[in-house]
């Protein structure tokens, strides 16, 4: 686990490297903590009782890789069945998607293999898919077996981590993952927001540990 030292590079080493967007969405079941993901990774805090996401919510954070700068534009969509139509309005352009499920809920996991089948048939053909498993803290009721989940990701071509919001574990992780993955010389971003538009803090790839230490090559 990283610490908030660990960053030993030069400050402004990432701002003199080029600067990719990308647009990101987040798909799964309601309740299996979409929203509780992003507001860790985005801000670094964990409610214990997270409202319903209604829609969708927009929340941008920027990772820095070496001489790479990877803004994320992070669309976390509404779980429940009556906002599923307008899942492919967020997913369509995205360059990459985390599909969330429960690790303590089989059904939760059986619907994240729908969505992966959604994404790879709609979605753009090179977009980038992580499969995460969260509430990893709750492991007493695990009704999802990691080496399941892993084997299906490995047969899927998908990225795979089991995750926790409330405790951060590899929340930073799964993004940078992500990040690292992306094509960086194909810079096919949405459109630009305001600079922190949705509290959107920085993180350094060397300094993201479980406590979301923020970075000092972005600037």
């Amino acid at each position: 686990m990283a610490g908030r030292g660990t960053a030993q590079r030069p400050n402004g080493a990432g701002a003199a490297g080029k600067i990719c967007q990308f647009k990101l969405v987040l798909l799964g079941e309601s309740a299996v903590g979409k929203s509780s993901l992003v507001l860790r990774f985005v801000k670094g805090q964990f409610h214990e009782y997270q409202e319903s996401t209604i829609g969708a919510a927009f929340l941008t954070q920027t990772v820095c890789l070496d001489d790479l700068t990877v803004k994320f534009e992070i669309w976390d969509t509404a779980g429940q069945e009556r906002y599923h139509s307008l899942a492919p309005m967020y997913y369509r352009g995205a360059q990459a998607a985390i599909v969330v499920y429960d690790i303590t809920t089989q059904d939760t996991f059986s619907r994240a293999k729908t969505w992966v089948k959604e994404l790879q048939r709609q979605a753009s053909p090179n977009i980038v898919i992580a499969l995460a498993g969260n509430k990893a803290d709750l492991a007493n009721g695990r009704m999802v077996e990691f080496d399941e989940a892993q084997a299906y990701s490995e047969e899927n071509g998908l990225l795979f981590m089991e995750t926790s919001a409330k405790t951060a574990m590899n929340v930073n992780d799964i993004f940078l993952a992500i990040a690292k993955k992306l094509p960086k010389n194909d810079q096919a971003g949405g459109g630009a927001v305001g600079q922190g538009g949705s509290g959107s803090r920085r993180l350094d790839e060397g300094g993201a540990g479980s406590q979301g230490s923020t970075g000092k090559c972005c600037k």
